[in-house]
């Protein structure tokens, strides 16, 4: 009897350490094999490129996960404007957006517009990715507000659109001054774009083009190429200012973010930073295709010479920058802009 019950219990010993090496073995793969059914939406027309990259993470995700992530892609507009999809990331009911960035939430954010930061298109894109010094940034910035940043989206470099009432080809400060200039109803341009000289008027984008038919501004600002052929009807040319660059973000929800597991980060972070690397290379061509777009259409393109950029770059960096770093990214966060920012000659 105390034999059996002693190959009973060695019996019992080797199931039990069996069954352990089952769960060490199998109990990570459970958690790497959840499947998922999420949303991703972007705010913009549908024929705007950020539809296609949605839908470009989207198929990404699911052939990465074998199927095991699945993406439901809705299109612009049917989940609210850009602003509306915001918030829904925010609160979760919308597990991926991809949108332009917001100012409203911390004042910091309005380093999505950090005037005369790059003068290149390589300078632009060595500070996106998983690797570039920006990202790191904006996450800490949209995780204070429910959002996690999978990668930055580079949409287009800034320029500045001006009407028959400007009879000249305008590139540099002194020949700024006196030039009613529509701007965003954003505090950084606001800050910076009256000391190039412009009389600033903040004019919200849907009022912009009446604006410059009527002539209560005789030019806009934070203009791309690609609005300013929207609006190529009320222009008479545009300068590839390059003052600012506009960044929208690619964003999970943090809570659902953080409860995913550390391969399900891996996937999403290799998927993000394929899909903006390509929206990288492809924002510069398309730029390069809307010139000539614009061209075609009678509106005149003109570019800005290193020179030229500099001399504005200088003006802005001494009597703007100060007061952003004041009023809007504090010092902390400036010191950081300083040390990326192109070199300007002495």
């Amino acid at each position: 009897m105390i034999g059996l019950f002693r190959i009973k219990s060695i019996s019992n010993i080797v199931c039990l350490v069996a069954i352990a090496a089952l769960g060490i073995v199998f109990a990570p793969w459970e958690v790497e094999a959840k499947s998922y059914q999420w949303k991703i939406s972007q705010g913009i027309a549908e024929d705007h490129p950020a539809a296609a990259r949605c839908k470009q993470f989207a198929k990404l995700l699911e052939e990465k996960s074998k199927n095991r992530i699945k993406m439901n892609y809705f299109p612009s507009g049917a989940l609210g404007d850009w602003m509306e999809q915001i918030e829904a990331n925010r609160m979760g009911t919308l597990e991926f957006g991809l949108n332009a960035g917001s100012t409203s939430y911390d004042p910091r954010t309005n380093l999505i517009f950090m005037p005369y930061l790059f003068a290149t298109w390589d300078e632009a894109r060595a500070g996106i990715g998983s690797k570039g010094w920006l990202t790191p940034i904006f996450d800490e910035l949209y995780s204070s507000i429910g959002l996690k940043v999978l990668g930055i989206y580079l949409n287009a470099w800034d320029g500045m659109a001006f009407t028959k009432r400007v009879d000249k080809v305008v590139k540099v400060p002194v020949d700024f001054k006196g030039i009613k200039m529509r701007v965003p109803p954003i505090r950084i341009f606001e800050v910076y774009i009256p000391t190039l000289g412009f009389i600033s008027t903040p004019i919200p984008y849907s009022e912009t083009f009446t604006a410059l038919q009527t002539g209560i501004v005789d030019a806009r600002s934070a203009c791309p190429a690609v609005e300013a052929y929207v609006m190529r009807d009320a222009l008479n040319y545009w300068v590839a200012t390059r003052d600012a660059f506009e960044y929208w973000f690619l964003t999970i929800n943090k809570k659902l973010w953080d409860g995913l597991s550390a391969e399900d980060h891996k996937l999403l972070t290799e998927a993000a930073d394929i899909v903006m690397n390509d929206q990288a290379l492809a924002a510069e061509k398309d730029e390069v295709d809307f010139k000539k777009k614009l061209e075609a259409a009678g509106v005149k393109v003109h570019e800005v010479a290193k020179e030229e950029w500099e001399t504005s770059a200088k003006v802005v960096r001494e009597k703007a920058w100060p007061k952003i770093q004041e009023e809007l990214l504090g010092s902390v966060l400036m010191d950081k802009v300083k040390k990326h920012a192109t070199k300007i000659s002495k």
